[in-house]
């Protein structure tokens, strides 16, 4: 069949409705009731680079340091360093494959789709440097607000696995199988593996990063 101007804008809007319940389902089961603390400690990684003084993090929430112990047990897998000071939580200060240049600034994120995910969800600009799972192969771009720039190589995917059920804020099991591979092709063996994976091109899997940053919640943690 030949492909028209309205077959292929039908064919457009049906990628745009995926992309989108994708994003949603991502979102309901990967959201956490500590969504709130996660994206303060990011957004302060993001700021300032530095590992974040408890105290600190007490006055972003306006609470007693007695009060943020007990709500930063709750916030999963979030890092300190000897000094008990935080150095991460999605966005961090020790070293991953995904290092996440912010302003210069050496950060580093917890998965791929991380990458593409907290540009959006932090309105900022990001110099990304990671490597193909599979054969080390280095994929570069520039991650934005609006989508990505300057990806090499251009056929770079994304792998997703999505939780079968709602649980907060997994590095362990979600991160640990969102990764990069410079083509469909490369990533073929792990897929083999995981069948349950899914693949995005990283300009669709910016699309999904944008819907998901709209969907996380934006209110002051209490």
């Amino acid at each position: 069949m030949l492909e028209t101007p309205a077959t292929r804008k039908k064919k457009t809007v049906r990628n745009t409705h995926a992309l989108d319940e994708l994003a949603q389902q991502l979102a309901a089961q990967l959201d956490c009731t500590q969504d709130v603390a996660c994206r303060q400690i990011m957004q302060a990684m993001a700021e300032n680079g530095q590992p974040l003084a408890p105290a600190s993090l007490a006055a972003r929430f306006q609470m007693s340091q007695e009060n943020l112990t007990t709500h930063l047990a709750r916030v999963s897998d979030t890092e300190f360093d000897a000094q008990g000071n935080i150095v991460g939580w999605g966005i961090t200060l020790l070293p991953t494959q995904h290092q996440f240049l912010l302003k210069g600034r050496p950060l580093f994120t917890w998965c791929a789709f991380d990458t593409v995910l907290f540009p959006p969800l932090l309105q900022v600009e990001a110099q990304v440097q990671s490597v193909c799972e599979v054969s080390g192969q280095p994929i570069l771009f520039v991650a934005t607000p609006s989508g990505i720039a300057d990806l090499l190589p251009t056929t770079s995917v994304l792998s997703l696995i999505l939780p079968t059920e709602r649980c907060d804020c997994m590095r362990g099991t979600f991160c640990q199988q969102s990764l990069f591979f410079q083509s469909k092709k490369a990533a073929l063996p792990w897929l083999a593996l995981h069948p349950e994976a899914i693949l995005l091109s990283l300009e669709e899997a910016a699309v999904v990063g944008q819907t998901v940053a709209k969907l996380w919640p934006h209110a002051s943690a209490t």
